[in-house]
């Protein structure tokens, strides 16, 4: 069936906030990825890892762990994983910044490691009054970690 220009339009406008979040929190490119994506993504998104900045130990150790709870893949695929966390999220690489304007819910409990009702309040009060400026109104958001904010303010764009 072909849609004409209007109904494409509509429908590309339908789908732009799924591609946007999909986006919203990727993984960097580079060797091991595609592979991590895979093994990791079978339990869980593999977005989890964001913001995390690890030693190689760590990562291998939460690969373990990984495994022990059910995590299948070659002993290949599992190298590939440490060796892409150890490169991608190390105490040398940068951080990769969530946006508290932008991201979703649960970009934002993945990243920030909140509970499900934190940033969820954060996406309401975000919608109720504007974007957010600083960490400090974010902080103000009824029922939110402050701690936890404080913890991650390296990882917040604004």
């Amino acid at each position: 069936m072909q849609l004409s220009f209007k109904y494409r339009l509509i429908l590309s406008a339908a789908l732009l906030p799924v591609a946007v979040h999909a986006q919203s929190l990727k993984l960097p490119d580079g060797p091991g990825k595609e592979v991590t994506q895979k093994v990791c993504g079978a339990c869980h998104g593999a977005e989890l890892v964001i913001g995390r900045q690890e030693e190689r130990e760590t990562w291998g150790a939460i690969v373990e762990d990984m495994i022990q709870r059910g995590a299948t893949g070659t002993d290949d695929e599992m190298y590939q994983v440490v060796d892409y966390l150890a490169t991608s999220f190390s105490k040398t690489s940068p951080v990769i910044k969530v946006n508290v304007n932008k991201a979703t819910a649960k970009d934002l409990q993945a990243a920030l490691r909140l509970t499900d009702k934190q940033a969820a309040a954060i996406v309401q009060r975000r919608q109720d009054k504007g974007d957010y400026k600083t960490i400090d109104e974010l902080e103000k958001v009824p029922g939110v970690d402050v701690a936890r904010i404080e913890a991650s303010k390296n990882r917040l764009a604004f």
